[in-house]
């Protein structure tokens, strides 16, 4: 009835429609010690949270994505949501990598998680039905639905009328075609996916004494119901009336009790032939033990493609449904027992169905990274020695395969904590974007990504955080203040706090007028309105009239107006303010390397960009190397040719600011409280309650006071800090500032 899908779609050239879905993926895991012993540590994580949750025993951890429109973004949540789960957990423990346990202890020992009353006595029933060592399996799922837009468009223009105007029917339909499709060739992705081969010894002796391709995909041996509970594929209607009368009977518990390869999701068991099927839920995966999160990105890709070729494949004939679901299911099986040492018996019929996906995929002009999938999954059916199976076989130590699963689980958890700064899935964005998406994760919140290319999230369904950690704390007209340095300066003066004497210039001509009486001391030039440290060029000794108009034209390049101030020796820190209190104290040390007595400048500078926390979207910029660098270097008398002695410090940038790659040196402990008044002060005159504060000062221990105001020089005001400085600092100690700002979205 469901076989003219390829046909319309080629017909009005809407193939593209094929390839779009939606996407959620659930993936288990037991937590172990670095022996291999299960955990007997809570997870770390309050429960309920929607992302990060338990399984069946309390050291069986589960990470649910949210659903997406595509499978990129569903790999980047679980990339992400996985690295904030191993950075979790304590230091010696790791995620088993495998979907058979490892070596279990005694069934009074495993710990059954309890969310709920209801959810520990329903865990407790099945551990009795089925026995812990089954529950104790692991295993990717797969959820997926099909474009609305493409559901809409085939019935509107050819199955209308074959339906009788029944939406909900043709969608129905549609459902099952691709749910039998999928019974009907699940045995490709066993043979493809299948990753486990044998049992640790005692996990039980209803085993087979020989490797197989995939134990937990067999019928006979893995995550499966009694052999009484079945329930028939033949129809939607069928398949409520079994299920509900194993429910009925005492034999399930409830539909999550049914193990299925596939298994239907609707608002209810009772709702789904009137209300329509939501989404499938695909589980009969293993665990990819050679994939940092279980599940490859190619694995993922593969799945898109071959759940499209399921919707245009011929259905399965009503009548003929039984039977061909029979042969189907002995086919899985077949694949999943055999030896994983040779080609399947079932080779010709991987082939024929591997040919045939092949060639949908250039008929229906397949997306090019679907189409790289499937050149990866069609070299493990011409050679079984690329499958997970054969490649776990090799790894077998003793009969076993836990040395090479600690191995394999203690490098993904390096993988994970060696830059906690980044978050895997999400490194394009912005550190600080990066920083607010693992603390809200970790805290269980929702979050979307609203815009990928600059960064804008949307926290708890309704804050949005933008660039810079841009909030609704912060008012428009308070951001706009900071942005205009001459009225920030005019309203920082008001309030009582010192800033550098200057003048605002609109031409060079104007300028170079005034040059004899402003170049009696050293001189800071920059923009009236600008971000990123853009066209600032300090003079930390009187110029030369050459130098100083160079200076004025580059500022007024970003800008139609230029500042002129003094310069103000001493260091520059950065205050973050939160909702009136200090969170942070950085020292900014401008951009700079130091000398080994070898190196030249540049190869120095080289060296030190490729440094874990700098570079781009990290918590340090990368230092310079252009023009303004071959200026600064100038007034200090040196060029980029120089190889600087051995531990001299050389500076890149005069001006001190992390938009052009200083050091942040944390000195929040250290930094006397009367300067964080200060801050505090200058962040409460342009009314911002999420602020950046630059403030110079000669000696952070000793305290201002209103005898000597000059001690503490504000410099500058922004509305949009740098987080990522403070937590990742080049020195010093971590500051929990991401924390602190969500606390204070999600208190106000």
């Amino acid at each position: 009835m469901l076989d003219q899908i390829g046909t319309q779609l080629k017909k009005y050239q809407h193939e593209a429609f094929l390839f779009a879905g939606h996407y959620g993926i659930e993936k288990e895991g037991q937590r172990v010690n670095t022996q291999g012993n299960l955990s007997q540590t809570p997870l770390p994580f309050a429960q309920p949270h929607p992302y990060l949750k338990n399984d069946f025993a309390q050291a069986q951890a589960e990470v649910a994505t949210d659903y997406f429109d595509t499978c990129q973004q569903t790999f980047q949540q679980l990339q992400g949501l996985d690295a904030v789960l191993l950075r979790a957990l304590p230091e010696n423990e790791i995620l088993w990598p495998l979907s058979m346990p490892p070596a279990l202890p005694s069934a009074a020992e495993i710990k059954i998680a309890a969310p709920t009353a209801a959810g520990l006595h329903y865990r407790q029933k099945i551990a009795r039905k089925y026995g812990y060592q089954m529950q104790m399996m692991s295993a990717v799922h797969v959820n997926f639905s099909l474009s609305e837009r493409l559901m809409r468009f085939l019935f509107e223009v050819h199955y209308h009328a074959q339906f009788n105007d029944d939406y909900i029917a043709f969608h129905n339909a549609a459902y099952l075609k691709l749910t039998q499709n999928y019974l009907r060739y699940r045995y490709v992705l066993t043979y493809l996916f299948g990753a486990s081969p044998l049992a640790a010894a005692n996990f039980s002796t209803a085993v087979p004494d020989h490797l197989v391709r995939s134990l937990h995909a067999s019928r006979r041996f893995g995550y499966v119901n009694r052999a009484s509970q079945e329930v028939s594929f033949q129809s939607i209607t069928a398949y409520v009336a079994d299920l509900q009368q194993l429910i009925d009977n005492g034999e399930l518990q409830g539909p999550r009790e049914f193990y299925s390869p596939v298994r239907l999701h609707g608002n209810s068991l009772a709702e789904l032939e009137s209300a329509g099927i939501h989404y499938l839920e695909l589980r009969n995966l293993d665990i990819d033990p050679y994939a940092a999160d279980g599940l490859s990105a190619t694995t993922l890709n593969f799945f898109r493609l071959f759940l499209a070729y399921l919707l245009v494949t011929p259905s399965v004939p009503v009548e003929q449904a039984p039977t061909v679901l029979a042969q189907a299911a002995a086919q899985n099986e077949t694949v999943a027992l055999e030896s994983p040492l040779g080609a399947s018996r079932l080779q010709p019929q991987l082939q024929e169905f591997m040919q045939s996906l092949g060639k949908f995929a250039q008929d229906f002009q397949a997306p090019v990274e679907l189409q790289q999938a499937l050149q990866t999954m069609q070299a493990r059916v011409a050679d079984y020695r690329l499958t997970p199976s054969y490649r776990l076989s090799e790894e077998i130590n003793g009969g076993s395969l836990q040395q090479f699963a600690l191995r394999q689980a203690q490098t993904f958890k390096q993988q994970a904590i060696a830059q906690p700064y980044q978050l895997p899935g999400y490194t394009q964005l912005a550190a600080d974007s990066q920083l607010l998406l693992a603390n809200a994760y970790q805290r269980g919140l929702a979050v979307r990504l609203l815009d990928e290319q600059v960064g804008v999230l949307q926290l708890a369904e309704h804050e949005v955080i933008g660039p810079g950690a841009s909030t609704r704390l912060n008012s428009q007209t308070a951001v706009m203040a900071s942005q205009n340095k001459l009225v920030t300066k005019k309203l920082l003066g008001q309030a009582g706090l010192i800033v550098p004497a200057g003048a605002e210039y609109t031409q060079v001509a104007t300028a170079m007028a005034d040059f004899a009486d402003l170049a009696k001391q050293g001189l800071v030039v920059k923009p009236k309105r600008g971000t990123k440290g853009q066209g600032i060029t300090v003079f930390q000794t009187a110029p030369t009239a050459e130098l100083f108009k160079v200076a004025l034209e580059r500022a007024l390049t970003t800008g139609t107006s230029a500042l002129v101030e003094n310069y103000v020796p001493g260091t520059v820190y950065r205050f973050l303010v939160i909702a009136g209190r200090v969170c942070a104290v950085a020292e900014c040390m401008p951009a700079n390397v130091v000398g080994d007595g070898r190196q030249a400048l540049t190869a120095l500078v080289v060296r030190k960009n490729k440094q874990a926390n700098r570079g781009l979207n990290r918590p340090l910029r990368p230092l310079p190397l252009d023009g303004q660098t071959d200026f600064d270097l100038q007034q200090q008398g040196l060029q980029r040719s120089i190889i600087p002695a051995r531990g001299n410090q050389v500076n890149l940038r005069l001006a001190a600011t992390f938009a052009t790659g200083a050091d942040a040196v944390d000195v929040t402990a250290d930094m006397d409280a009367s300067y964080k008044e200060v801050a505090v002060a200058a962040a409460q005159a342009l009314q911002l309650q999420v602020a950046g504060v630059d403030i110079v000062i000669d000696n952070l221990y000793q305290p201002v006071d209103a005898a000597h105001p000059e001690l503490a020089t504000v410099l500058s005001v922004t509305a949009r800090p740098e987080l990522a400085v403070h937590e990742a600092p080049y020195f010093g100690t971590a500051q929990p500032v991401t924390a602190a700002l969500l606390d204070q979205l999600l208190t106000k």
